[in-house]
């Protein structure tokens, strides 16, 4: 049973990056929610990680989480 009852019952596809692993394109992401949102990159990467959770899209909610964590350090 899921823990989050919201959550999509879709198969999941498996990353095969670790969360310690940076893409090419997170980079990217990072520049254009600075640019976009200034100060509120953080929370602006936050909301589309909670996006990606609640449409049952876990590759996607660790990329936004590993993009959050790298934002707030």
């Amino acid at each position: 049973m899921s823990r989050n009852p919201v959550r999509s019952k879709r198969p999941q596809a498996t990353s095969p990056q670790t969360a310690a692993q940076c893409n090419p394109g997170d980079e990217a992401i990072i520049d254009q929610a600075h640019a976009l949102y200034g100060s509120d990159a953080a929370t602006a990467i936050a909301y589309c990680g909670l996006d990606a959770w609640f449409e049952g899209e876990e590759v996607e909610f660790r990329r936004f989480a590993r993009l959050f964590r790298r934002l707030m350090n």
